[in-house]
């Protein structure tokens, strides 16, 4: 079993965008930001809190980052206040930062501005968009997350001109296509694991040789795999 955190490369968290309307059935973020003294957080509005942006981040290394925003989506934040994210990213040009997003066409109106220390990623958990297998009813992603289908994120990152990174988390059932799309996105980041909550969520998780297989399918075409959780499906146990 690999490490559970979010990433362990992560050296710090600036919260200048909070919450998420996508209501993925696995999100963490939602228990830990009702914990706050802000209603929005709270109710995981989506906001920004750029007063986060005074503050200092800490010095990065190679293969560390600092992430902005990981407490929510900030492809919901207003163009004109993500500018000030990447205005901050250029002040720190000695850090490296990683902006993720499950909407990564947002990104695309702002790639001349991008500074070469900030990686953009996103989440793509299959190459699939609905699952038929035996034994489970019908799914389709959409009972799963109100985000773009992972063709039309897989199809953004391809436009993506800077640096980028993948998170297959929760990986879901997949084809073997999905190989050639992660090879083809070429990231120079990308983690995958299972979802921390099987027994709570029974997503289409799967099989754990399957996941194996692709993750040396990957190692072998020189993509670098940070492997997170890594067990059984949920209904081999």
């Amino acid at each position: 079993m690999s490490d559970k955190k979010m990433y362990k490369e992560r050296k710090a968290n600036i919260a200048a965008f909070r919450g998420c309307d996508f209501n993925c059935v696995y999100c963490a973020f939602r228990k830990t930001l009702s914990r706050l003294n802000c209603t929005s957080c709270v109710h995981f509005k989506p906001h920004a809190h750029l007063e986060t942006l005074s503050h200092k981040p800490p010095k990065t290394k190679d293969g560390e980052f600092v992430t902005i925003g990981l407490t929510g989506d900030i492809s919901f934040m207003n163009p004109t206040e993500f500018k000030k994210v990447i205005d901050y990213c250029h002040e720190w040009c000695n850090v490296t930062f990683l902006i993720q997003s499950k909407n990564p066409i947002y990104f695309l109106q702002f790639m001349k501005d991008i500074p070469d220390n900030v990686i953009i990623g996103t989440t793509i958990e299959s190459n699939l968009s609905q699952w038929w297998y035996k034994g489970f009813e019908p799914i389709h992603y959409s009972k799963i997350s109100k985000a773009p289908i992972t063709l039309d994120r897989y199809k953004a990152m391809l436009k993506i001109s800077c640096r980028r990174a993948i998170t297959i988390e929760p990986i879901l059932v997949f084809d073997w296509q999905f190989s050639n799309w992660i090879k083809n996105i070429t990231p120079e980041l990308l983690w995958i694991g299972y979802d921390s909550k099987p027994e709570h969520n029974h997503l289409p998780e799967p099989p754990l040789a399957k996941t194996q297989e692709f993750i040396k399918r990957l190692e072998d075409a020189d993509i670098s795999v940070h492997q997170k959780l890594i067990r059984k499906a949920w209904y081999e146990q």
